[in-house]
């Protein structure tokens, strides 16, 4: 199942930025396990968003609950999942 993930900060950006390392450091582990396939911070800066692709919402969940940011509270997630079958682009399966 394929997942957007809406990060919405909830502290000043000078707050996720001192947290940022470690949170591209999760990223690109979870990247490197092919869960997630795109990310970038919005503009302007109130959060990020990520293409995801995980077996489930639940393993996903689990997943997000480990960002430093979200551990941190000064972001929080919002899983938005879509259905594999109506992707068209590059992620098409």
């Amino acid at each position: 199942m394929f997942f957007v993930v809406l990060v919405h900060y909830t502290a000043p950006l000078a707050a996720v930025d001192a947290i940022r390392p470690a949170h591209m450091e999760h990223l690109e582990r979870y990247a490197g396990e092919g869960v997630f396939h795109a990310w970038a911070r919005r503009d302007p800066p109130a959060g990020g968003v990520l293409v995801a692709a995980a077996p489930d919402r639940a393993t996903l969940e689990a997943i997000v609950a480990e960002d430093p940011y979200v551990r941190a509270g000064v972001a929080r997630a919002e899983i938005v999942g879509f259905n594999a079958s109506n992707v068209r682009g590059a992620l098409r399966t």
